[in-house]
């Protein structure tokens, strides 16, 4: 994962809220798949190992997300598990076909829960944030990020 995206995520981390959180964590697995991919293609087989161990702890994160106290639950449990074999299988197989077939099925259960996030409206589950302002500035194609830093950030004792 490249280390823009992961500046993207944590931001969004730090303003979303309980659906969007979902999602950041869908964002991760697909950032892991796409290092499994670039592995498979270039044949470079530690990076396809450590990529394959990051996509299924993501997929891990996933599972251990769910309640298990609404039924769907015990629907997306075996669909997640599903996923994480196709990617064990992708390390002996060394076909993209195999990461095509777990992104389908994640890409189709992100869009469902990019539903379900868009109607949540629930505070940010951080309340003490950094504030992050994005604007463009004197150039007419630089796009910066500032940083606001609040005197009430953080924990208070």
């Amino acid at each position: 994962m490249k280390n823009e995206m992961k500046q993207e995520l944590t931001r969004r981390l730090c303003e979303c809220n309980n659906g969007g959180l979902v999602l950041v964590l869908y964002d991760i697995y697909f950032a892991f798949s796409l290092d499994v991919r670039n592995a498979l293609g270039s044949g470079d087989s530690a990076a396809l190992k450590k990529g394959v161990a990051d996509v299924q702890a993501a997929l891990d994160e996933l599972m251990g997300a769910l309640d298990f106290k609404y039924p769907v639950a015990g629907q997306l449990y075996p669909l997640y598990s599903y996923c994480k074999r196709l990617f064990s299988t992708a390390l002996y197989s060394l076909e993209v076909a195999v990461v095509d077939e777990a992104d389908g099925i994640m890409k189709k259960l992100r869009e469902s829960f990019e539903i379900a996030a868009g109607q949540d409206k629930s505070a940010p589950l951080m309340g003490n944030a950094q504030k992050v302002y994005a604007g463009m500035t004197y150039g007419r194609t630089d796009l910066t990020e500032n940083f606001m830093n609040d005197e009430n950030r953080g924990f208070l004792a």
